[in-house]
Parts: structure tokens; C-alpha cells; sequence
């Protein structure tokens, strides 16, 4: 009463070994997910200052901004788009020394 058979048995080991690798491998996902070199409130804080800058420098003349921030600094930088007069396009770049970020629009002239 109770006893196992030999193929119960062999089952049981079987179950418990697919059961400790998945516990193993989601172990080690989430230590990979959790442990990161970069901080994200930084790049967090780096896009919310990129679009900042957008919505402050968009209506000024052709050239290069540069606005410094703890984190790193935001280069705005203004200039024709292609061969269109009416055009113009801006190119934000925000370097927190870890990590570089680019956005780019594309605006009418008023």
C-alpha cells in the first residue's frame, strides 16, 4: 500500500527535474531583467528634456543649442530639410554618457 511503481518513480524524478530547470531558467531571467548598467530614470528624464527642448528651440533661427543638464546635455541642432525652403528640420541629441538618443522632426516654416 503506497508503494510506488518503478515507472511512477522514474516519472516522479522526471517531473521534478523539467520543474527545478523551468524554476532555474525564470530565476535568471528575472535576475537579468532586474540588474541593469544603465539608470533609467536618467534616460527617462533624458527624453522628457529632449522633448522640452523641441517645443523651446523649434521656432528659432538655423544652428546649434546645446542646454546641459546633471545627467549629460541636449545639442539641438536646426538646419534646412533637403532641398525644400519651407522646411526645416530638427535633430535633438541627448548623451547621458551611457547611453546616446536622437530624435528628429520635420517642421514647416510659419
Amino acid at each position: 500500500m503506497g508503494a510506488l511503481k518503478g515507472s511512477a518513480l522514474v516519472e516522479a524524478i522526471v517531473a521534478a527535474v523539467i520543474f527545478l530547470c523551468v524554476f532555474a531558467i525564470s530565476l535568471e531571467t528575472v535576475s537579468r531583467l532586474t540588474v541593469r548598467q544603465d539608470n533609467g530614470m536618467a534616460l527617462v528624464e533624458a527624453g522628457q528634456r529632449m522633448e522640452e527642448c523641441f517645443r523651446e528651440y523649434a521656432g528659432r533661427e538655423n544652428g546649434a543649442y546645446t542646454k546641459e543638464y546633471e545627467w549629460g546635455e541636449v545639442v539641438v541642432r536646426i538646419g534646412p530639410y533637403r532641398e525644400y525652403e519651407r522646411l526645416r528640420e530638427i535633430v535633438i541629441t541627448a548623451d547621458t554618457g551611457q547611453k546616446k538618443m536622437e530624435l528628429r522632426h520635420v517642421v514647416e516654416i510659419e
